[in-house]
């Protein structure tokens, strides 16, 4: 995982691999909704659409 680009405004742009992006959507599910920032979930909603649980 790297940080790819960092905008003068602040945003950045990140690089992983599916297998980061799985993780990283697995951590950020375990996390109570009431507990996660809007952007934590954010992200995990993008992960889960970017690397899908097939473990079923």
């Amino acid at each position: 995982m790297e940080i790819v680009k960092l905008d003068n405004d602040g945003t950045v742009t990140v690089k992983m691999t599916a297998q980061e992006a799985a993780a990283v959507r697995d951590d950020l599910g375990q996390i109570w909704a009431s507990k996660a920032s809007q952007p934590s979930d954010k992200l995990h909603s993008l992960l889960e659409w970017a690397t899908p649980n097939t473990t079923s």
